[in-house]
Protein backbone atom coordinates (compact mmCIF):
# COMPACT_ATOMS: atom_id res chain seq x y z
CA UNK A 1 0.00 0.00 0.00
CA UNK A 2 1.21 3.55 -1.16
CA UNK A 3 -0.09 6.85 0.29
CA UNK A 4 1.18 8.99 -2.42
CA UNK A 5 -0.66 12.24 -0.96
CA UNK A 6 -2.15 12.68 2.68
CA UNK A 7 -4.11 15.60 0.81
CA UNK A 8 -7.86 14.94 0.80
CA UNK A 9 -10.83 16.64 -1.24
CA UNK A 10 -13.72 15.70 1.28
CA UNK A 11 -13.78 16.05 5.22
CA UNK A 12 -15.51 12.79 6.62
CA UNK A 13 -16.91 12.82 10.07
CA UNK A 14 -14.87 9.64 10.72
CA UNK A 15 -11.41 9.77 9.22
CA UNK A 16 -8.36 9.09 10.87
CA UNK A 17 -6.66 12.43 9.21
CA UNK A 18 -8.86 14.65 11.26
CA UNK A 19 -6.25 13.59 14.38
CA UNK A 20 -3.27 13.78 12.01
CA UNK A 21 -0.62 15.33 13.69
CA UNK A 22 1.21 16.13 10.64
CA UNK A 23 1.46 18.60 7.75
CA UNK A 24 -0.68 17.50 4.81
CA UNK A 25 1.70 17.00 1.04
CA UNK A 26 2.65 14.77 -1.84
CA UNK A 27 4.92 12.04 -2.32
CA UNK A 28 7.92 13.34 -4.52
CA UNK A 29 7.48 12.04 -8.03
CA UNK A 30 11.39 10.90 -8.23
CA UNK A 31 10.78 9.03 -5.08
CA UNK A 32 7.68 7.35 -6.14
CA UNK A 33 10.08 5.70 -9.07
CA UNK A 34 12.42 4.38 -6.64
CA UNK A 35 9.56 3.25 -4.26
CA UNK A 36 8.71 1.16 -7.68
CA UNK A 37 12.18 0.06 -8.23
CA UNK A 38 11.96 -1.45 -4.60
CA UNK A 39 8.78 -3.35 -4.75
CA UNK A 40 9.71 -4.47 -7.97
CA UNK A 41 13.25 -6.07 -7.28
CA UNK A 42 11.77 -7.23 -3.88
CA UNK A 43 9.31 -9.26 -5.80
CA UNK A 44 5.98 -7.37 -4.97
CA UNK A 45 3.04 -8.41 -7.00
CA UNK A 46 0.74 -5.91 -6.08
CA UNK A 47 0.55 -2.37 -5.32
CA UNK A 48 -2.87 -0.80 -3.60
CA UNK A 49 -2.71 3.70 -4.02
CA UNK A 50 -3.88 4.44 -0.61
CA UNK A 51 -3.35 5.64 2.93
CA UNK A 52 -4.44 8.68 4.40
CA UNK A 53 -5.27 10.59 1.48
CA UNK A 54 -7.36 10.83 -1.89
CA UNK A 55 -4.94 9.02 -4.57
CA UNK A 56 -6.76 11.09 -7.56
CA UNK A 57 -5.56 14.65 -6.23
CA UNK A 58 -1.80 13.84 -6.98
CA UNK A 59 -1.35 15.42 -10.03
CA UNK A 60 0.71 12.66 -11.31
CA UNK A 61 -1.24 9.37 -10.36
CA UNK A 62 -1.80 8.33 -14.05
CA UNK A 63 2.03 8.35 -14.42
CA UNK A 64 2.22 6.66 -11.14
CA UNK A 65 -0.09 4.11 -12.25
CA UNK A 66 1.62 3.59 -15.67
CA UNK A 67 4.51 3.08 -13.73
CA UNK A 68 3.04 0.50 -12.11
CA UNK A 69 1.79 -1.30 -14.64
CA UNK A 70 4.72 -1.16 -16.97
CA UNK A 71 6.24 -3.15 -14.16
CA UNK A 72 4.09 -5.88 -14.47
CA UNK A 73 2.69 -5.40 -11.09
CA UNK A 74 -1.26 -5.11 -10.17
CA UNK A 75 -2.95 -2.04 -9.65
CA UNK A 76 -5.64 -1.54 -6.94
CA UNK A 77 -6.76 2.02 -6.85
CA UNK A 78 -8.65 2.99 -3.20
CA UNK A 79 -10.85 6.35 -4.27
CA UNK A 80 -13.88 8.66 -2.84
CA UNK A 81 -14.74 8.90 -6.47
CA UNK A 82 -15.26 12.61 -6.59
CA UNK A 83 -12.49 12.53 -9.80
CA UNK A 84 -13.56 9.08 -11.30
CA UNK A 85 -15.63 10.67 -13.86
CA UNK A 86 -12.55 12.49 -15.28
CA UNK A 87 -9.99 9.90 -14.94
CA UNK A 88 -12.42 6.84 -16.00
CA UNK A 89 -10.90 6.20 -19.67
CA UNK A 90 -7.05 6.89 -18.62
CA UNK A 91 -7.61 4.27 -15.99
CA UNK A 92 -9.19 1.74 -18.03
CA UNK A 93 -6.58 2.51 -20.50
CA UNK A 94 -4.08 2.07 -18.15
CA UNK A 95 -5.32 -1.06 -17.22
CA UNK A 96 -5.90 -0.72 -13.73
CA UNK A 97 -7.00 -4.34 -12.10
CA UNK A 98 -8.87 -2.95 -9.21
CA UNK A 99 -11.19 0.50 -7.93
CA UNK A 100 -12.46 0.25 -4.48
CA UNK A 101 -14.58 3.27 -3.94
CA UNK A 102 -15.97 4.85 -0.63
CA UNK A 103 -20.09 5.73 -0.46
CA UNK A 104 -21.23 5.51 2.50
CA UNK A 105 -24.46 6.32 2.08
CA UNK A 106 -26.99 6.27 -1.32
CA UNK A 107 -29.61 9.15 -0.59
CA UNK A 108 -27.53 12.60 -1.40
CA UNK A 109 -28.05 14.43 1.80
CA UNK A 110 -26.99 11.88 3.94
CA UNK A 111 -23.47 11.17 1.94
CA UNK A 112 -22.93 15.00 2.24
CA UNK A 113 -23.55 15.19 5.93
CA UNK A 114 -20.91 12.18 6.34
CA UNK A 115 -18.32 12.97 4.06
CA UNK A 116 -18.18 16.67 3.98
CA UNK A 117 -17.31 17.98 0.93
CA UNK A 118 -17.97 15.51 -1.35
CA UNK A 119 -21.08 15.26 -4.24
CA UNK A 120 -22.85 11.66 -4.56
CA UNK A 121 -24.09 12.69 -7.71
CA UNK A 122 -20.62 13.11 -9.62
CA UNK A 123 -19.68 9.95 -8.04
CA UNK A 124 -22.61 8.15 -9.47
CA UNK A 125 -21.92 9.46 -12.76
CA UNK A 126 -18.11 8.51 -12.42
CA UNK A 127 -18.77 4.75 -11.68
CA UNK A 128 -21.84 4.79 -14.44
CA UNK A 129 -19.18 6.28 -17.07
CA UNK A 130 -16.71 3.82 -16.43
CA UNK A 131 -19.36 0.98 -16.51
CA UNK A 132 -20.34 1.93 -19.81
CA UNK A 133 -16.52 2.42 -20.85
CA UNK A 134 -16.21 -1.46 -19.63
CA UNK A 135 -18.81 -2.62 -21.61
CA UNK A 136 -18.52 -0.84 -25.01
CA UNK A 137 -14.97 -1.94 -25.05
CA UNK A 138 -15.14 -5.86 -23.39
CA UNK A 139 -13.59 -5.47 -20.71
CA UNK A 140 -14.20 -6.80 -16.68
CA UNK A 141 -11.50 -4.68 -15.74
CA UNK A 142 -11.04 -3.18 -13.26
CA UNK A 143 -13.32 -4.59 -11.32
CA UNK A 144 -14.99 -2.58 -8.96
CA UNK A 145 -16.21 -2.43 -5.39
CA UNK A 146 -17.73 -1.01 -3.22
CA UNK A 147 -16.69 0.16 0.77
CA UNK A 148 -19.34 1.27 3.55
CA UNK A 149 -18.29 2.38 6.80
CA UNK A 150 -21.35 1.54 9.06
CA UNK A 151 -22.48 4.53 11.41
CA UNK A 152 -25.83 5.15 13.31
CA UNK A 153 -26.35 7.86 10.76
CA UNK A 154 -26.47 5.54 7.72
CA UNK A 155 -27.32 2.04 8.73
CA UNK A 156 -30.17 2.25 6.81
CA UNK A 157 -28.99 2.32 3.89
CA UNK A 158 -27.07 -1.36 3.63
CA UNK A 159 -30.64 -2.58 2.56
CA UNK A 160 -30.40 -0.35 -0.72
CA UNK A 161 -26.15 -1.02 -1.00
CA UNK A 162 -26.87 -4.39 -3.69
CA UNK A 163 -29.06 -2.41 -5.99
CA UNK A 164 -26.75 0.55 -5.83
CA UNK A 165 -23.82 -1.55 -6.93
CA UNK A 166 -25.86 -3.28 -10.08
CA UNK A 167 -26.60 0.54 -10.80
CA UNK A 168 -23.12 1.47 -11.09
CA UNK A 169 -21.30 -1.57 -11.92
CA UNK A 170 -20.12 -2.72 -9.01
CA UNK A 171 -19.64 -6.63 -8.07
CA UNK A 172 -18.59 -6.52 -4.16
CA UNK A 173 -19.65 -4.25 -1.55
CA UNK A 174 -17.92 -4.43 1.74
CA UNK A 175 -19.22 -3.10 4.87
CA UNK A 176 -17.13 -2.20 7.95
CA UNK A 177 -17.41 -0.22 11.41
CA UNK A 178 -16.16 3.03 12.01
CA UNK A 179 -13.41 3.79 14.00
CA UNK A 180 -14.43 6.59 15.91
CA UNK A 181 -11.78 9.42 16.85
CA UNK A 182 -12.98 9.82 20.53
CA UNK A 183 -15.16 7.97 23.24
CA UNK A 184 -17.57 10.65 22.86
CA UNK A 185 -18.17 10.17 18.80
CA UNK A 186 -18.15 6.28 19.04
CA UNK A 187 -20.99 6.84 22.03
CA UNK A 188 -22.73 8.91 19.59
CA UNK A 189 -22.18 7.00 16.03
CA UNK A 190 -20.87 3.90 16.66
CA UNK A 191 -23.48 1.01 15.43
CA UNK A 192 -21.86 -1.73 16.93
CA UNK A 193 -22.72 -0.85 20.19
CA UNK A 194 -26.21 0.63 19.61
CA UNK A 195 -28.84 -2.97 20.03
CA UNK A 196 -31.21 -1.12 17.59
CA UNK A 197 -28.44 -0.99 15.23
CA UNK A 198 -27.19 -4.48 15.70
CA UNK A 199 -30.52 -5.81 15.43
CA UNK A 200 -31.34 -4.15 11.84
CA UNK A 201 -27.80 -5.53 11.00
CA UNK A 202 -28.87 -8.79 11.44
CA UNK A 203 -32.10 -8.41 9.46
CA UNK A 204 -29.88 -6.92 6.68
CA UNK A 205 -27.45 -10.09 6.36
CA UNK A 206 -30.29 -12.33 5.67
CA UNK A 207 -32.01 -10.10 3.64
CA UNK A 208 -28.92 -9.27 1.64
CA UNK A 209 -27.77 -12.69 1.77
CA UNK A 210 -30.30 -13.70 -0.44
CA UNK A 211 -30.23 -10.53 -2.59
CA UNK A 212 -26.76 -11.43 -3.07
CA UNK A 213 -27.43 -14.71 -4.92
CA UNK A 214 -30.09 -13.29 -6.96
CA UNK A 215 -27.67 -10.50 -8.57
CA UNK A 216 -24.72 -11.49 -9.10
CA UNK A 217 -22.68 -8.55 -6.20
CA UNK A 218 -21.54 -10.36 -3.18
CA UNK A 219 -21.75 -8.43 -0.02
CA UNK A 220 -19.48 -9.18 3.26
CA UNK A 221 -20.15 -7.57 6.38
CA UNK A 222 -17.88 -7.03 9.33
CA UNK A 223 -18.04 -8.63 12.88
CA UNK A 224 -19.75 -6.47 15.18
CA UNK A 225 -18.31 -7.96 18.15
CA UNK A 226 -15.38 -9.81 19.51
CA UNK A 227 -13.73 -12.27 17.95
CA UNK A 228 -12.00 -14.67 19.80
CA UNK A 229 -9.79 -15.85 16.57
CA UNK A 230 -7.86 -12.40 15.19
CA UNK A 231 -5.80 -11.64 12.26
CA UNK A 232 -3.84 -8.81 10.78
CA UNK A 233 -4.87 -8.27 7.14
CA UNK A 234 -1.80 -7.03 6.38
CA UNK A 235 0.76 -9.63 7.72
CA UNK A 236 -1.56 -12.11 6.33
CA UNK A 237 -1.27 -10.57 2.76
CA UNK A 238 2.37 -10.22 3.12
CA UNK A 239 1.90 -6.81 2.68
CA UNK A 240 3.38 -3.05 3.78
CA UNK A 241 2.43 0.67 4.07
CA UNK A 242 4.82 3.01 2.44
CA UNK A 243 4.51 6.42 3.77
CA UNK A 244 4.62 9.68 1.11
CA UNK A 245 7.88 10.30 2.86
CA UNK A 246 9.33 6.74 2.55
CA UNK A 247 8.42 5.80 6.08
CA UNK A 248 7.67 1.57 5.67
CA UNK A 249 4.61 1.47 8.56
CA UNK A 250 3.00 -2.00 9.14
CA UNK A 251 -0.63 -0.72 8.26
CA UNK A 252 -2.70 2.05 7.79
CA UNK A 253 -3.69 1.91 10.98
CA UNK A 254 -0.09 2.76 12.78
CA UNK A 255 1.33 4.81 9.54
CA UNK A 256 0.70 8.16 11.71
CA UNK A 257 0.55 9.57 14.84
CA UNK A 258 -3.34 10.43 16.07
CA UNK A 259 -6.02 9.65 18.61
CA UNK A 260 -9.20 6.94 18.81
CA UNK A 261 -11.66 6.28 20.87
CA UNK A 262 -12.68 2.62 20.32
CA UNK A 263 -14.43 0.50 23.03
CA UNK A 264 -14.82 3.17 25.20
CA UNK A 265 -11.40 4.73 26.03
CA UNK A 266 -9.34 6.90 24.27
CA UNK A 267 -6.52 5.87 22.78
CA UNK A 268 -3.15 7.52 21.19
CA UNK A 269 -1.97 5.94 18.19
CA UNK A 270 2.47 6.51 17.68
CA UNK A 271 3.33 5.87 14.41
CA UNK A 272 5.09 2.46 14.22
CA UNK A 273 8.18 2.90 11.34
CA UNK A 274 10.31 0.20 10.59
CA UNK A 275 12.89 2.23 8.03
CA UNK A 276 12.55 4.57 5.28
CA UNK A 277 13.23 3.99 1.62
CA UNK A 278 15.35 6.70 1.63
CA UNK A 279 18.36 5.14 3.47
CA UNK A 280 17.26 1.76 2.50
CA UNK A 281 15.61 -0.88 -0.12
CA UNK A 282 12.27 -2.26 1.00
CA UNK A 283 13.54 -5.73 0.90
CA UNK A 284 15.93 -5.01 3.81
CA UNK A 285 13.47 -3.43 5.67
CA UNK A 286 11.41 -5.87 5.35
CA UNK A 287 14.30 -8.70 6.66
CA UNK A 288 15.06 -6.10 9.34
CA UNK A 289 15.15 -8.79 12.60
CA UNK A 290 12.78 -5.80 14.56
CA UNK A 291 10.07 -5.69 11.88
CA UNK A 292 10.09 -9.61 11.64
CA UNK A 293 9.35 -10.49 14.64
CA UNK A 294 6.83 -7.62 14.43
CA UNK A 295 5.26 -9.90 11.90
CA UNK A 296 5.70 -13.20 13.91
CA UNK A 297 4.11 -11.94 17.06
CA UNK A 298 1.31 -10.25 14.71
CA UNK A 299 0.80 -13.61 12.57
CA UNK A 300 0.16 -15.64 15.77
CA UNK A 301 -1.16 -12.84 17.72
CA UNK A 302 0.69 -13.37 20.64
CA UNK A 303 -0.26 -10.37 22.19
CA UNK A 304 -3.48 -9.64 24.48
CA UNK A 305 -7.11 -8.34 23.11
CA UNK A 306 -7.23 -5.52 25.34
CA UNK A 307 -10.80 -4.40 23.28
CA UNK A 308 -12.83 -7.10 25.72
CA UNK A 309 -10.88 -7.02 28.50
CA UNK A 310 -12.50 -6.26 32.01
CA UNK A 311 -9.48 -4.57 33.01
CA UNK A 312 -9.23 -2.17 30.02
CA UNK A 313 -10.86 0.62 32.17
CA UNK A 314 -8.10 0.71 34.55
CA UNK A 315 -4.94 -0.13 32.52
CA UNK A 316 -2.52 2.22 31.25
CA UNK A 317 -1.05 -0.10 28.93
CA UNK A 318 -4.24 0.46 26.71
CA UNK A 319 -4.08 4.06 26.27
CA UNK A 320 -1.24 3.66 23.54
CA UNK A 321 0.11 1.01 21.35
CA UNK A 322 4.00 1.30 22.88
CA UNK A 323 3.07 -1.65 25.32
CA UNK A 324 0.87 -4.11 26.52
CA UNK A 325 1.11 -5.83 29.62
CA UNK A 326 2.32 -8.51 27.98
CA UNK A 327 5.91 -6.80 27.16
CA UNK A 328 5.41 -6.44 23.01
CA UNK A 329 6.52 -3.37 22.10
CA UNK A 330 4.93 -1.91 19.94
CA UNK A 331 1.75 -3.74 20.01
CA UNK A 332 -1.52 -4.57 18.28
CA UNK A 333 -3.55 -5.80 21.24
CA UNK A 334 -6.25 -3.10 20.84
CA UNK A 335 -6.60 -3.08 16.85
CA UNK A 336 -10.32 -3.37 15.71
CA UNK A 337 -9.25 -4.76 12.23
CA UNK A 338 -7.74 -7.96 13.68
CA UNK A 339 -11.05 -8.78 15.10
CA UNK A 340 -12.80 -7.96 11.58
CA UNK A 341 -14.35 -5.20 13.15
CA UNK A 342 -12.93 -2.81 10.43
CA UNK A 343 -11.80 -3.28 6.92
CA UNK A 344 -9.15 -1.70 4.30
CA UNK A 345 -8.67 -2.87 0.85
CA UNK A 346 -5.93 -4.57 -0.17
Amino acid sequence: MVEITTRCNYDCIHCFRRGMEEPYGDMDPKFFERVVKDARSAGVKKIVFSGWGEPLIHPRILEFVELVKSKGMEVLLNTNGSLLGYYAEELLRLGVDEIVVSIDSVETDLYRAIRIGGSLPAVVKGLVKLKELRRERFSWKPVVSIQFTVNRLNYRDVLKLVGFAKLVGATRVTLSNMIPLSAEQEMKLACYNDEECLRFMERAREELGKESLDSNVAIEFPSFGMQAERRCPFVTRYAAYVRRDGGVAPCIYYAHRWRTGFMGIDREIRPVVFGNLLEKNLISIWRDPEYAEFRFRAAFFAMPSCLDCPLAPYCLYTLSNEVDCWGNTPTCAHCPYSHDMARCPL
